[in-house]
């Protein structure tokens, strides 16, 4: 076993690539977080139908042309929810694969991560995928991993990590916010604080206090502005 440990002076200097400038680097991880029922999914999707026509964003600005998505959903079904939305956001639907499971000798199961992170680079590979979503990210932690043990989280987020810088995509992890009122909302996404600490972005979504049908997004974290 050896160390994988450059001198600073021969790793050439890079800029922040960024799929939203500011709010969404490329070969990171974002967290997008989020009491349950406030339209998570429905934002990622709306941001996954954007980039998928080049259309401008939230804030004006524009994608360069339009990219892929890959959506993990545990959560609603293809047909009757995350279609009929994408559609509803005019996306192109030929630019966004769902990931429904993982297709073995004795039949298909869920995808868990890490474990299965290796199909998914290679599907992002294929795919020329700029966004990947998982949603919600506690469902897909393989069984072996204490959600609420930093050292679990951190490890699993390594990978994860690894997997965005070697494919340039950016990857969004959602999550449910916990149930402890006030403090800062910057932990109190579901789980390890490990894991905002792990992303190099946060986004979380909120009730509009004016008027109650809209959401307001608010940036949580980001180091890489």
């Amino acid at each position: 076993m050896t160390l994988d440990a450059p001198r600073v002076m021969h790793v050439p200097a890079e800029r922040v690539r960024w799929l939203w400038p500011g709010r969404i680097p490329l070969g990171k991880l974002t967290v997008l977080d989020g009491d349950p029922g406030l339209g998570k999914s429905t934002v990622a999707l709306d941001f996954a139908a954007r980039i998928s026509t080049a259309s401008p964003l939230p804030d004006g600005t524009r994608p360069e042309y339009p990219q892929n998505t890959i959506l993990l959903s545990a959560e609603d079904a293809i047909g009757d929810t995350i279609r009929p939305r994408l559609e509803a956001a005019g996306a192109d639907l030929n630019r966004v694969t769902v990931v429904r499971g993982v297709n073995e000798s004795d039949g298909p199961r869920p995808p868990v991560l890490p474990g299965d992170l290796a199909s998914l680079e290679a599907l992002i590979g294929e795919d020329d995928a700029s966004l990947v979503i998982v949603d919600p990210f506690m469902a897909y932690l393989a069984g072996g991993i204490d959600a609420h043990r930093d050292q679990d989280v951190r490890r699993a987020l390594h990978a994860l990590s690894a997997t965005a810088e070697r494919t340039g995509a950016a990857l969004v992890i959602v999550r449910h916010l916990n149930k402890a009122p006030g403090g800062n909302a910057l932990y109190r996404g579901g789980g390890s604080i490990g894991i905002i600490g792990a992303a190099r972005a946060g986004m979380m979504i909120a009730p509009d206090r004016a008027e109650e049908r809209r959401r307001s997004r608010a940036g949580t974290r980001s180091n890489r502005a």
